[in-house]
């Protein structure tokens, strides 16, 4: 793991100099304090900075190929490069090292972008070939590890993180409203786009062939999209089984101590069952719980723990402050709204006292069916049996319900329901994930803003995580668009920004590609029914895991936000909703309101306000002048 820059000039004199090239990658030093190094040579820089895994000893980069035509830096893991190099062994290639940058580049050099198909692993990877003076960047599947984009013209810059690029100086650096609109419907901004206009990602499964400035995009791995197989539910088990066991042992590959993040739920503790399986060393969990007891998971992660008999080390968020806030806040490289990335910052510098690398459960509910908007269609169906009048007094019925400040409340659910439950499928989902509607965001826009947004609706980012998937079961098409949307632009980053501020790497094994397959492919009866979520995950847990966690209601990594905007926190709240960048952007009337409103408690906008102080954090941090 580590984090990767680099740039290439297609124009004489817009070449970086080496010093200023490691100031850039400098900024990145907490994604590898191991070491760092850079190749520099005609119209290319290519530098990084190494957490170091594996191979403890050789494995640093930049790395060049044995005939010296290739040139490499990457971030990420290859899990089964050692399958990878005996076969590239077979066919008479020879190594120097025992790493997998070796075996990626090596494999890159015999059998070219084919390789990537070869790869089980995340990363992100950049590639020079000396001869042909060409560059060659690549993502994983998932879009597990990140890589930036920035072409002016004269040169192209990319690199792990945003910020490089932001203080490169090389850019106009503007604000990219529909970003914003991003930010505010889903706590997110979608890929490809970022924060800034001008500054893209190279989106999960493809590569990039760069040269002589022109730049050629090639999809290498599309999410499956064809209607479910026939499988029963017995064998299907079987394979899950076998594929969740195999993943976590590929994961399990370090030359560092390897430590599993546990919560109260199904996916992390399946993954740390699985974890005392595979290995014959210790296992030590990491878990971190809130005094609010409707909002901590901590008791139900000492019980997994008890039961698997595995070490559990543990804190219990407090009182947190907002200098602490702001400064997890600040340190993103790029605006995030989900308040999660708090404790998950907390959690991951709790893991980085005792081990290098971490196994989480991400991905569980996008694979297999998790959380409640996927009984939606069930509820929908249910829900269009009376007759309209009927339905109209259920809705005002709904809405007259008092606001509750708990964790996601029964009055909060079901007013999300019935304002959703009427819109056409695909942006009746997205709605179940919106913090604010383009007609809500309109009244905060001042006229400038309104006028640059030129009528984007931010479901036009969601609407495309549907396309192509008409032929699978309408469920699987719900999990599939939110592993490309929400999964992505949420969780994923969310993992590695705030792993990676800490050191640790974090790997997935429910992410495994074969498992993406897999999910898929099941039939949705297997994953979801109007009764139950995660079935399938729920039978292979159900002899591993205490009866409470597989029984018990999903609560995850939340923070009491609603306590934090009208109680903790409400000084700093209302401090970032003034000036700055938000008093740029938004009308302060229309700011000031959404706070009263959540603090006389006749709407919960607790999602909206962490957004928008997000923003203003980030802003604050990253040092970013309008």
């Amino acid at each position: 793991m580590c984090g990767i820059l680099g740039h290439v000039a297609w124009q004489s004199g817009a070449q970086l100099a080496p010093e200023r090239l490691t100031e850039l990658n400098d900024l990145m030093t907490h994604r590898g304090p191991s070491s760092d190094g850079q190749f520099v040579e005609g119209p290319v820089g290519l530098a990084m900075r190494r957490l170091a895994i594996i191979d403890l000893t050789s494995g640093d980069q930049p790395m060049t190929s044995g005939d010296g035509r290739y040139v490499i830096v990457y971030n990420g893991e290859i899990y089964n490069y050692r399958e990878i190099r005996e076969e590239l062994a077979a066919e008479g290639h020879r190594f120097q090292t025992t790493s997998d940058t070796e075996v990626l580049l090596t494999a890159y050099q015999a059998w070219g972008p084919a390789c990537l198909g070869k790869c089980n692993g995340m990363f992100a990877v950049a590639i020079w070939d000396r001869r042909e003076q060409s560059l060659f960047l690549a993502r994983d599947r998932l879009g597990v590890k990140p890589l930036y984009l920035a072409n002016d013209g004269r040169r192209l810059l990319f690199a792990s993180e945003l910020r490089p690029i932001q203080k490169s100086g090389l850019f106009e650096l503007e604000i990219d409203l529909r970003a914003v609109a991003d930010l505010l419907a889903y706590w997110y901004v979608c890929e490809p786009k970022t924060i800034f206009r001008g500054i893209t990602q190279l989106p999960p499964g493809h590569y990039a062939l760069i040269k002589d400035g022109r730049i050629d995009l090639t999809r290498w791995w599309d999410m499956p999209a064809g209607p479910a197989r026939r499988v029963g539910f017995g064998e299907a088990c079987e394979e899950l089984d076998a594929l969740l066991l195999d993943s976590v042992r590929l994961r399990l590959r370090s030359d560092v101590p390897v430590g599993t993040l546990l919560s109260g739920g199904i996916d992390s503790g399946l993954v740390t069952a699985y974890t005392k399986q595979a290995t014959d060393q210790p296992v030590t969990c990491f878990s971190i719980g809130f005094k609010e007891r409707s909002y901590s998971e901590l008791p139900l992660a000492e019980q997994t723990a008890e039961r698997l008999s595995v070490e559990l080390v543990s804190d219990m968020m407090g009182e947190i402050s907002a200098p602490q806030i702001d400064g997890i806040l600040g340190a993103m490289d790029e605006p995030l709204g989900n308040a999660s990335l708090v404790p998950s910052y907390l959690l991951f510098r709790l893991a980085s006292q005792r081990v290098r690398v971490v196994l989480t459960g991400d991905g569980g509910d996008e694979l297999f069916g998790g959380y409640p908007t996927y009984q939606a269609p069930f509820f929908r169906r249910l829900w269009n049996l009376p007759p309209k009048p009927v339905r109209r007094l259920l809705r005002s019925a709904i809405h007259a319900l008092p606001v509750s400040h708990s964790r996601i409340s029964l009055d909060y659910r079901l007013k999300r329901f019935v304002d959703g439950v009427d819109l056409p499928f695909d942006r009746g989902h997205a709605s179940w994930r919106e913090v604010l509607n383009v007609e809500g965001q309109k009244r905060l826009y001042n006229r400038g803003s309104l006028d640059s947004l030129d009528g984007y609706d931010p479901f036009e980012s969601y609407a495309a995580a549907f396309a192509g998937s008409g032929a699978m079961p309408e469920i699987t098409r719900l999990m599939q668009a939110d592993a490309q949307s929400y999964l992505l632009n949420d969780h994923l980053r969310k993992v590695d920004r705030t792993s990676m501020l800490n050191s640790v790497e974090a790997r997935e094994p429910l992410l495994d590609y074969r498992l993406v397959e897999f999910a898929m492919a099941l039939p949705p009866e297997h994953k979801v029914t109007l009764r139950r979520t995660k079935r399938i995950l729920k039978a292979l847990a159900r002899p591993r895991l205490p009866r409470d966690v597989v029984e018990g209601k999903k609560k995850g990594l939340t923070p009491p936000i609603p306590l934090w905007v009208s109680r903790d926190l409400t000084g700093y709240v209302r401090e970032n909703l003034e000036g700055g960048l938000l008093g740029r952007l938004f009308e302060p009337a229309a700011l000031a309101g959404v706070l009263d409103e959540h603090l006389a408690k006749r709407r919960d906008n607790s999602r909206l306000i962490w957004a928008l102080v997000s923003l203003q954090a980030w802003a604050r941090g990253s040092g970013y002048a309008a």
